[in-house]
């Protein structure tokens, strides 16, 4: 046999055998993370610090592992109720809620947890069991804040007003008893009128006021609204009386917040910074999804507060 028959064979045989050889296993990729779903259902898409804060959950929901939805509570107990019930249905991980009523959602808040969803209740306070955990300012802290910035204008003392905020609502419950016990704390202060609107709606804030203000008069020295864009209305019907002495005070610290301290007289914003809200909303959702024995129910963010000596110390909001 020559040498190039037995080339030839070698080759041959060379080839028979790679066809027969087991075939290389294929490379493996690690499987993607699923990212958790989390619905934000608000008291009102419409309330701008609520449309804000849903802004803030898919600003920062990649950080944290989320998918965001929104669900809108529409400003109705059982448009809110439906969201929730719907957000179960869609098997959402986590549901963020900033409730119309405290009490009314609570069955629907507890269902929803007995279906394994991980709860979270968004600027507002809750009570043990009706929610997996809150994150919040304390809003009674806010009416103590009230309290203190009323009697640094006047230190014997003043008469005024407190405008509620939506009739319900658990920030607006809050604000008040925390108000009215610093009051009781401090004689000197009078509060001739308290009223909650049906609504976070400043024309509603503006025709408690007007009413206020045809009832009172200059007996008004401050009025306590329980939110900026709510004292936007007030400070409307205080211009058209001339009222343009009296000491507002609001609660939110939004882009409005900034420009009534500026503008106006005698302003206060007592500041909950909303980005800061949502962003420890998720962190916390994270930690009762792995089942961290250190996740805590309740989680307080502390306020800002926003006057003409410290506004120049922060950034205006977007909302």
């Amino acid at each position: 046999m020559n040498k190039f028959k037995l080339l030839s064979i070698v080759v041959l045989i060379a080839v028979m055998l790679s066809a027969c050889a087991p075939a290389a296993p294929a490379a493996t990729q690690a499987p993607t993370k699923k990212n958790h779903t989390l619905v934000f259902i608000p008291g009102s898409a419409s309330n701008p610090s609520q449309a804000f804060g849903f802004k803030m959950f898919q600003k920062h929901a990649a950080e944290y592992g989320f998918d965001v939805s929104m669900l809108d509570g529409k400003a109705d107990v059982q448009e809110q109720t439906k969201a929730i019930n719907n957000a179960v249905a869609q098997k959402a991980d986590v549901i963020i809620v900033n409730p119309n009523d405290a009490k009314a959602i609570v069955p629907a808040l507890k269902a929803a947890q007995a279906a394994g969803v991980v709860v979270g209740i968004f600027m507002a306070a809750a009570q043990p069991g009706d929610s997996t955990f809150y994150v919040a300012v304390d809003d009674k802290l806010a009416g103590g804040v009230a309290v203190k910035g009323i009697l640094a204008l006047y230190p014997n003392g003043a008469t005024g007003v407190e405008i509620g905020g939506q009739a319900g609502h658990p920030a607006a419950i809050d604000r008040h008893d925390g108000f009215a016990k610093a009051v009781e704390a401090n004689p000197s202060i009078k509060v001739l009128d308290y009223q909650n609107p049906q609504a976070w709606d400043a024309a509603q804030a503006q025709a408690i006021a007007e009413d206020m203000i045809t009832k009172y008069g200059n007996k008004i020295q401050f009025v306590f609204c329980h939110w900026d864009n709510g004292a936007t209305g007030v400070l409307n019907a205080l211009k058209a009386a001339g009222m343009n002495d009296v000491l507002v005070i609001g609660v939110d610290g939004n882009k409005v917040a900034f420009e009534q301290v500026n503008g106006w007289k005698n302003y206060i914003s007592i500041a909950q910074n909303v980005e800061t809200i949502a962003m420890k909303s998720m962190n916390i959702a994270n930690q009762f999804l792995a089942k961290d024995s250190t996740a805590k129910f309740d989680n307080i963010v502390p306020f800002d507060l926003i006057t003409k000596d410290t506004v120049k110390n922060f950034t205006p909001p977007e909302w």
